[in-house]
Parts: structure tokens; C-alpha cells; sequence
């Protein structure tokens, strides 16, 4: 079992580029890390400039964010490189909502 710091070392020697692992354009069986399943994600056309994707990395139990910026004229810009990602967990939450009657 390999912890944040050990998967983010091996995409970095695996992918080229920080895009190609947010946007899964990669062959994940080259990374030797296991099923790797997209949990989350936020932004893009219509959702506003705050974009993400969380990836868990299932044998590791490692939940990874990628944190970007869109625009409607660049697509999404990852300016700090692998810098951009970070370890997360999921976290249940209760909210109140006000629906019509």
C-alpha cells in the first residue's frame, strides 16, 4: 500500500503532464497503481472558474484532488503544475435545504 506522497511521485515519473492525469488521458495499467475510480468533480462550462476532480486510488485508499481554473476562452489551467493536487478524504455532511411547498 503506497500513501499520498508515494502515488503523487509515481504519476509525476508516469504522466508527463498534471492535465493528462486530471482529464484521464493516460493508460492507467502503465501506472501499476491499481484501480483508480473519478469520485468527484466541479467546473467547466457553465459551473463557474472553480474547477476540481477527485480521483481515489482504491487499492491505496488515497483520495487525490486536482484543483484548476476555468475559463471559457483557455479551458482549465493547472498553474502550479503537480503542485495543484492534494490529499483529501471524504467527509459526510448534513445540510438544510428550502424546498417549495
Amino acid at each position: 500500500m503506497k500513501n499520498y506522497n508515494e502515488i503523487l511521485e509515481v504519476l509525476k515519473s508516469k504522466i508527463e503532464d498534471v492535465r493528462e492525469f486530471a482529464y484521464e488521458d493516460y493508460d492507467k495499467e502503465e501506472t501499476e497503481l491499481g484501480e483508480i475510480k473519478q469520485v468527484d468533480s466541479h467546473g467547466g462550462e457553465d459551473e463557474g472558474s472553480d474547477w476540481y476532480r477527485v480521483f481515489h486510488f482504491v487499492e491505496h485508499d488515497v483520495y487525490i484532488k486536482v484543483q484548476g481554473w476555468y475559463s471559457s476562452y483557455n479551458g482549465t489551467d493547472f498553474s502550479d503544475g503537480w503542485d495543484c493536487c492534494s490529499e483529501v478524504s471524504p467527509q459526510e455532511k448534513t445540510i438544510t435545504v428550502y424546498e417549495s411547498k
